[in-house]
């Protein structure tokens, strides 16, 4: 019976996912998939190329979930009605520690994978998604009207709170120690959030 591209693909996609948060990238390998899926390893590259088109495909979907993640915690709060603008950037910067603690084998590995090793029409589906991010974060200042920022002034400062927060969070993955990990971390973001958001403050 004739494989179902579709649904061949998946399971190849899922299986790379799984060996990624387990193993990082040196688990991702086609004669492991191969083996999982029950199909050869020719058949992984016809489907999806090669491990690098594979392993930036897993990254997105990481990236997905990610992005799910944040407008959950969004819808959440918009059902409570906070308004606050550092209380909205702090759940978010606290729904994103929590995912990276929940993933951090394939968090790392995404990290030291480059964009730029997939083909260009999915290195813009990969940039895609990061905007997406950044957008939530970016809404949020915007709907804070004392702070007088227009949409481009607010996509700026979203993509700067992301890499500060990304920093001082990846900085605590990387510890020896990982019943130690988080120690400190959450008081090193409250006070950028809060000192960031003083900074924006019209004078």
């Amino acid at each position: 019976m004739a494989l179902d591209k579709t649904e061949t693909s998946q399971k190849v996609l899922e299986i790379a996912e799984r060996l990624l948060n387990q193993g990082g990238a040196p688990a991702l390998q086609a004669r492991a998939i191969a083996r999982e899926a029950g199909i050869s390893v020719g058949s992984i590259y016809n489907l999806v190329g090669d491990l690098d088109q594979l392993h930036g495909m897993a990254n997105m979907r990481l990236l997905d979930r990610l992005g799910e993640a944040g407008l959950a915690t969004s819808r959440k709060l918009k059902e409570k009605g906070v308004t606050d603008t550092r209380e909205r950037l702090l759940a978010l910067a606290r729904t994103y520690l929590a995912f990276v603690q929940a993933h951090p084998v394939g968090w790392t590995a995404l990290l030291a994978f480059s964009p730029g090793r997939m083909a260009a029409d999915a290195q813009g589906a990969y940039e895609t998604r990061l905007d997406t991010l950044f957008e939530i974060i970016a809404s949020v200042l915007a709907d804070d009207k004392a702070l007088m920022v227009d949409n481009a002034r607010a996509r700026l400062s979203a993509r700067v709170l992301w890499s500060s927060v990304h920093g001082i969070v990846t900085n605590s993955a990387g510890r020896r120690a990982q019943q130690r990990q988080g120690e400190g971390v959450w008081d090193q973001i409250d006070l950028l959030v809060t000192t960031f958001l003083r900074g924006m403050e019209p004078r």
